[in-house]
């Protein structure tokens, strides 16, 4: 399997018998004007350009998957510039309308019990995009669902991979490191927050909960300086690393880098 950071939480996945292009975020550098709310109010965002053409990221997909409907995992430049036959697979039925809605043709939900795609099976996993006390208001605010997916692939020949998408370190991340023994894990590590929120996704202590939860298994850390609502980028995720003597389990790719396993 290879897994190729692009840019955010916007990965290429070649896995089995597919090549799986997920959470597409295609703006242009500073397309995006500042979140108020967020703890860099004057920052445009996306804060990095793409490190390779549209073009060159669409090439050779099987599939897209789209862990949930936020901007930054599925914007409008995404939408306009791929193919809408190519099979597109949602968390649930209420993303599916929305995307449906887009003139995407061949929509299709990820179970808890297994969705089969050529020798794949993959299975969602729930996440927790912050708690919602603190969070809520902030989704209601941007008319955004708080609902948020993981996703574990399984096929013959190849190590069980987990995409744990936007979720804090929580109780089902650890069950689904439980229950499928992951030796690649891929977290959102960015620890994006807003005013009071709390963070949204994984921070640095998560990231550490999640190395130890599962200490034989390779740690990917993606999801990092390109939003503008992040407390955490690459070099404090490397000197964390280095305090901590994971060097060996933690791998934080630079945009366009592939990881091979």
């Amino acid at each position: 399997m290879e897994v190729q950071q692009i840019r955010g939480a916007t990965v290429k996945i070649t896995y089995g018998s597919g090549i799986f292009l997920v959470d597409p975020f295609f703006a242009a550098k500073d397309e995006y004007p500042p979140l108020e709310a967020g703890p860099f109010p004057d920052k445009r965002w996306p804060t990095v350009n793409l490190p390779m053409s549209i073009e060159e990221i669409i090439s050779g997909i099987d599939a897209i998957i789209v862990t949930h409907l936020h901007p930054d995992h599925l914007d409008e430049f995404a939408v306009k510039a791929l193919p809408k036959d190519i099979p597109l697979f949602v968390q649930d039925e209420t993303d599916a309308t929305v995307i449906r809605q887009y003139g995407f043709e061949d929509v299709r939900i990820l179970s808890y019990s297994g969705t089969k795609f050529g020798n794949i099976t993959m299975y969602r996993i729930d996440g927790l995009h912050g708690h919602p006390e603190t969070t809520q208001k902030y989704y209601d605010a941007g008319n955004l669902r708080e609902t948020a997916s993981g996703v574990v692939f399984e096929a013959d020949n190849e190590k069980t991979f987990y995409l744990a998408g936007d979720t804090i370190w929580y109780e089902k991340v650890d069950e689904a490191i439980k229950k499928y023994r992951p030796e690649i894990i891929a977290v959102n590590g960015a620890d994006a927050q807003f005013a009071d929120s709390g963070s949204i996704i994984m921070g640095l202590d998560d990231i550490l909960q999640v190395c130890k939860a599962a200490p034989e298994a390779k740690i990917i850390v993606t999801h990092l300086d390109a939003v503008p609502h992040a407390l955490v980028d690459r070099k404090k995720v490397k000197d964390f690393v280095q305090k901590n003597d994971l060097v060996n389990q933690v791998i934080i790719p630079d945009d366009g880098e592939i990881c091979n396993f």
